[in-house]
């Protein structure tokens, strides 16, 4: 079947025609169906009022979209959630790919047919460029609401939780490392509701940097909260220098050692689950194959709450393993049943061809 490639058609929208407009093309909503515009929540995207594939889709789109529809950038996409009001809409939109951040018919185009399930809809949160579109009257009201001006994104520019390594974004651009520290790193977990910093770094580690503004540098905080911190938005760095940073989860005890997080991820950096072979990831880096064996891939795939491993293999498989760092090597369980009684490290003598790959019961 040959697909209807389109080239967007547009023109420029008043900001009195704005509301309708949106309307009318790409829209927001929540898992009842209603418009959130937006608020800053991550809601379901619509094109005339049916879903979009993420085939293609990436964050250059997510930006350009939500630049579209009258606001400054996206602060998240993915395709990791699910509504029951999907299974009711049709899929209007395919292939969306885009040069630059302006949906435009020199920077986008797209498809009007699929090949896609509704398990590939693209869910999207956008900024406003001040606060979060709808938090300002919230705040207003209770004069606590801080907005979500930092965000944690993988390799492929989907929002990621702080306790995993990920790329840090302001106001939907980098941050530059001039001046940044462990106190720096602290204020902005704090703020983003996490207790501490447990790590950060810089350095060009994804390709998705490229499509980023920076849009902070100088960051010097004297103490632990953000108010105490000064900063500049306008900057003298390049993308090797961008701020990456894994933060502490709330509640957890001091003493207490933090469970290790091991994800599994698609040839896109996309987490998925353990049925399916991925690239196994240790606190956002890959696990060299030294020492690995069958005891270590059934003891891994159970502490992910899996019975144990269905196969495990090794090798440079995917382009993507070079945008990772090797965060763990030789893991040996060897006669154990518990991740607690492994002996690993985290340095490492690998290179990626070394990768793990893992599928889990």
């Amino acid at each position: 079947m040959f697909a209807t490639v389109v080239l967007l058609v547009f023109s420029v929208v008043s900001p009195a025609s704005a509301t309708g407009w949106r309307q009318t093309l790409f829209s927001l909503v929540d898992s009842e169906g209603n418009d959130i515009g937006g608020s800053g929540q991550l809601g379901l995207l619509l094109y005339k009022g049916g879903t979009v594939c993420d085939d293609s889709f990436d964050t250059i789109a997510a930006n350009a979209i939500c630049k579209y529809m009258g606001y400054a950038s996206a602060t998240r996409w993915t395709n990791q959630e699910s509504f029951s009001i999907q299974s009711s809409l049709e899929i209007n939109m395919d292939d969306v790919q885009c040069s630059r951040a302006e949906f435009s018919p020199a920077g986008c185009t797209f498809s009007l047919d699929h090949n896609c399930g509704h398990n590939e809809d693209v869910f999207l949160s956008c900024y406003s460029g001040g606060v979060e579109v709808g938090e300002a009257e919230e705040e207003e009201e209770e004069g606590t609401e801080q907005p979500r001006i930092f965000t944690l994104v993988g390799s492929n520019g989907v929002g990621v939780e702080g306790d995993q390594q990920g790329l840090l974004l302001y106001k939907g651009g980098t941050v530059c490392d001039d001046s940044f520290d462990t106190t720096a790193a602290n204020a902005i977990c704090k703020y983003m509701g996490y207790t501490d910093a447990e790590t950060w770094t810089s350095g060009f580690l994804f390709n998705v940097q490229n499509n980023y503004e920076i849009n902070m540098d100088e960051v010097d905080c004297s103490g632990a909260e953000w108010e105490s911190c000064s900063f500049n938005e306008y900057h003298d760095c390049s993308h090797s220098e961008d701020v990456f940073l894994t933060c502490n989860s709330e509640g957890e005890e001091e003493d207490t050692e933090r469970p290790l997080p091991f994800t599994l991820v698609d040839s896109n950096g996309r987490g998925i689950e353990g049925q399916q072979k991925g690239l196994l990831l240790y606190k956002g880096g890959t696990v060299c194959d030294d020492y690995f064996s069958t005891d270590s891939a059934n003891v891994i795939c159970k502490y992910m709450g899996y019975t144990a491993a269905a196969s495990w293999s090794s090798g440079q498989i995917q382009d993507i393993q070079s945008n990772y760092e090797i965060n763990l090597d030789n893991v040996d369980c060897s006669g154990v049943t518990e991740w607690e009684s492994c002996s690993y490290s985290e340095s490492h003598n690998c290179g990626h061809n070394e990768d793990v790959f893992l599928t889990c019961y």
